[in-house]
């Protein structure tokens, strides 16, 4: 028979997203394999971090523990388990833990409150208690780095810029063949834009620009620009400069008469850039676009530029761990000199 003097076993609640749904990680913390339910943590998305603990690492069997930080899109969310647990158990799972988590309390999907470990550098609102501390606590170089032997590398710029595009594509970075385009505005300041490389050759790296849009402007005006590729998967780099050079009409036509119906109604409009009233406005001029497209197949507008960068200075950047970068530079004054070959320090 119970004593109904004796005190209520208190009950927390713990949101496990990472090794503590474990059942080997349950033994060793707590003697017992615990009761769990799934749930969800919403407003929040997956990362990673390194645990440098020994007793961590030899529970969870990897140096490498899931993260939760706050997420700007309402419709993230991070699944796992939420688990009954005592004040003794609760303790155990604080010595668990290393000190890059904090214990907070949050709202689960189902309503339950319930503690959960998220990063330190963030309180029990979501907002960060340090914007300099939680961004040096984001981890960089995180996965295993390609290798870079600078005295091997092609006399061609690019034969290595393919041969790094092709192992970014083979290693899952996600939109390898995305750039930055630097390019001067009007008002003598820098401006920048991710575009998608349509073709690279011996005469340079190509896009696709409106005459009419603000870049396209910008070439106009001041035909030299930049691009940027980074590929954090393999920790690489590469950065071009050059004279940009269009394309003759009937080359643009052709690469326009390439892209999707909605793509080629996008170009129609030519209003890139310009203060929208409203989303029905814009909705009402794409379908009349479209409608137009649909109705003559051949329909190009006389706007879209197909560009080549003519580089005159092209670097490859292989990251290092231990911040000994290594860097490549490929120089010529202009396009019909021999490239040369220079290391540069980190």
């Amino acid at each position: 028979m119970s004593d109904p003097t004796a005190s209520p076993r208190t009950v927390h609640h713990l949101f496990s997203y990472g090794t503590l749904q474990q059942p080997e990680v349950q033994l060793s913390r707590f003697g017992r394999l615990l009761d769990g339910r799934p749930d969800a943590l919403p407003g929040h998305r997956m990362t990673t971090i390194r645990i440098t603990d020994p007793a961590v690492i030899q529970a969870s069997g990897t140096d490498r523990h899931p993260l939760v930080v706050p997420s700007s899109d309402p419709e993230d969310a991070v699944e796992g388990q939420v688990f009954a647990i005592s004040d003794a158990e609760l303790a155990a799972a604080d010595a668990y833990e290393v000190d890059d988590y904090a214990r907070v309390e949050v709202t689960l999907r189902s309503g339950t409150r319930a503690w959960v470990y998220l990063d330190r550098a963030v309180n029990g609102t979501g907002a960060p208690t340090s914007v300099r501390e939680w961004l040096r606590g984001l981890e960089v170089f995180a996965g295993p780095l390609a290798d870079f032997d600078l005295t091997s590398a092609p006399a061609e710029p690019v034969d290595l810029f393919l041969g790094w595009l092709r192992e970014a594509v083979a290693a899952g970075v996600p939109d390898a063949h995305a750039m930055t385009l630097s390019t001067i505005g009007e008002d003598g300041g820098p401006d920048a834009r991710v575009l998608i490389l349509k073709n690279v050759d011996g005469d340079g790296w190509q896009f696709a620009a409106h005459a009419g849009s603000p870049k396209g402007r910008q070439l106009t005006a001041r035909p030299r620009a930049a691009l940027t590729f980074y590929w954090p998967f393999v920790g690489r780099q590469v950065r071009v400069r050059g004279i940009v050079e269009p394309a003759s009409p009937e080359q643009s036509a052709a690469d326009l008469l390439a892209r999707a119906p909605s793509a080629r109604a996008e170009v129609l409009l030519g209003r890139q850039s310009e203060h929208l009233e409203s989303t029905e406005e814009r909705e009402g001029a794409f379908r009349a676009a479209l409608a137009r497209i649909e109705a003559e197949p051949g329909l190009v507008s006389p706007e879209w530029t197909l560009c080549t960068l003519v580089p005159v200075q092209i670097e490859f950047w292989q990251a290092d761990k231990g911040r000994l970068h290594n860097r490549l530079r490929y120089e010529r004054p202009d396009r019909h000199s021999m490239w040369e070959r220079h290391m540069l320090w980190p």
